[in-house]
């Protein structure tokens, strides 16, 4: 059990009883104001983790809350002994999660918002409770940002190295027992059908899980810290190991029995079965840990540093201008947060673009329901453009009317590879536009089985072009508050080079077209 499970009884003396530190009516009154500024937020986090279209990479989230609320209700005579000793110190701690709040919701970042919630429990606690009592409760605090989803920027960052690596121990395996398989990218080649390790197979859904289990499982089962983060640290290699050889095990099924066996009821069953694999190596690992540094029995804490010390007075209630102070700032900022909608900007579908361009003859490709939804609830246009006298140029666009519910651009950065295209020079160069101006964009060379394709992209909003994702992230959010506005797209032209072509020389080819498309682009990207 935990060491706050061991804790001595608290004195029996009727000092080291608490009082609470806020009056009922006055808790009540912050519980309100929180609900009016978090229940839209709270509703579509819970919906994330179980509702109809929850992600599946979050499902854990639902179990976060309620292992903290019994870790709470585990300590809660520790927690009664503490005497309130409120500190002015947590205001400034409020006001922050406030801010970051206003800069989440009105900044279409879904994270900002969610995380912005535990910085004002953390206030709160400490200005009507003390250090002392938010120490008590740091565990089961700082537990809660499991709950919370990664942002999606970060989210793609992340899969896909990982899809990358579970592909490369997958295939390594498959050629340790003589399948003869090839590797592009995240999918992996098998003689009878290719093998796509999608995000879904990634790994990250079960490490999310693992690693919170890991947590609860170290709170409960050892009171040695150092243990408890080693468990949490080694259920990060055992997802990995785990996934690598279900996709390894798949790999098997397609190759020697039925490639339908790929799918349905025997690819889910298998990815429950390697968790409880993984369970079980997470169990082991423990057990090796418990063998050779064998646990010794630690003494009882005593409670006498959290009574109040003899001469102080019991403090009833925290104070007036502390929950007033607070109370005036939380209903401000609900208030205001309230009077504003978004500006949703009414214009063309990139579908609507010319097909005929200057001796170009455009053909739309359909993109298939699971890519679409990868991609989110946007707008998106994937074309070819042929001439006859040149190679194809093909066109993607991705727009979205509205980035504020956590749905963003997918990156070439992560897409390309993961197609199997492996980016032999990236750099970004300046393109200009007819009426001389200039904006920078990404310009890569891939290459895939002996062929070669240049790619140039960029992401477009309100009239400005940035080639870096991350910059479109923070003028996403500085454009969401100045303008009450989240729309935004992403502009990639791709043809194949020709032989010994450089690609200064490709890309000035993809200009002849490309020159013609920029003043078509504000239709669909509106200003």
């Amino acid at each position: 059990m935990s060491n706050s499970a061991e804790a001595a009884p608290p004195p029996s003396t009727n000092r080291g009883r608490r009082s609470p530190g806020l009056p009922p009516w006055q808790g009540v009154a912050l519980l309100l104001l929180i609900a009016w500024l978090y229940a839209s937020i709270l509703a579509r986090l819970f919906l994330q983790w179980v509702g109809p279209h929850h992600d599946p990479n979050f499902e854990h989230g639902i179990f976060v809350p309620l292992f903290a609320l019994f870790v709470l209700w585990q300590d809660r005579k520790k927690l009664t002994a503490i005497s309130s000793s409120p500190s002015w110190a947590g205001l400034p701690l409020v006001m922050l999660s406030l801010f970051v709040l206003v800069l989440g919701v009105l900044g279409a970042e879904l994270f900002f918002s969610r995380v912005s919630l535990l910085i004002l429990l953390a206030g709160l606690i400490i200005l009507f409770q003390g250090w002392t009592f938010f120490h008590a409760v740091l565990f089961p605090w700082a537990f809660l940002i499991l709950m919370v989803p990664i942002p999606t920027l970060i989210m793609q960052h992340v899969t896909f190295p990982l899809q990358l690596l579970a592909s490369r121990l997958a295939t390594w395996l498959l050629e340790l027992v003589g399948v003869p398989v090839l590797q592009l990218g995240n999918t992996i080649v098998l003689a009878k059908m290719p093998l796509e390790v999608a995000q879904a197979c990634s790994g990250i859904r079960s490490l999310l899980t693992l690693v919170t289990l890991a947590i609860i499982y170290g709170y409960l089962m050892e009171t040695r810290n150092w243990v408890r983060v080693a468990l949490a640290c080694s259920a990060v290699p055992i997802a990995v190991v785990a996934n690598s050889f279900r996709i390894f095990g798949t790999g098997l099924l397609v190759q020697y029995w039925d490639p339908d066996k790929a799918e349905g009821f025997y690819h889910a069953f298998s990815g429950w079965l390697i968790f409880v694999v993984a369970l079980i190596m997470l169990f082991a690992v423990h057990r090796v840990i418990s063998l050779i540094w064998k646990s010794r029995p630690e003494a009882a804490r005593s409670l006498g540093h959290l009574a109040e010390q003899p001469g102080s007075e019991i403090r009833i209630k925290a104070g007036a201008a502390r929950f007033w102070i607070v109370a005036a700032i939380m209903l401000a900022t609900a208030i205001g947060l309230q009077a504003r909608e978004e500006i949703i900007v009414k214009c063309d579908p990139p579908s609507s673009l010319p097909l005929q361009i200057d001796g170009w003859t455009g053909t739309d490709i359909l993109i298939d329901q699971q890519t679409l939804d990868i991609l989110g609830p946007g707008k998106f246009l994937l074309r070819d453009y042929r001439n006859a006298s040149q190679p194809l140029i093909n066109l993607y666009i991705a727009y979205f009317p509205t980035q504020k519910a956590g749905d963003t651009i997918h990156s070439p950065e992560n897409c390309l590879p993961g197609a199997g295209w492996v980016p032999t020079s990236r750099e970004r160069v300046r393109i200009t536009r007819p009426d001389g101006s200039s904006f920078p964009v990404n310009r890569y060379v891939v290459s895939k089985l002996g062929e070669r394709q240049l790619v140039l992209y960029w992401f477009q909003a309100h009239g400005r072009v940035v080639s870096s994702e991350w910059w479109a992230k923070y003028y996403l959010i500085y454009d969401s508050i100045r303008m009450n506005r989240s729309d935004g797209g992403m502009v990639r032209l791709m043809t194949p080079m020709l032989d010994g072509e450089s690609p200064e020389a490709a890309q000035a080819r993809v200009m002849k077209l490309g020159s013609q498309l920029f003043p078509l682009l504000d239709s669909c990207i509106p200003r």
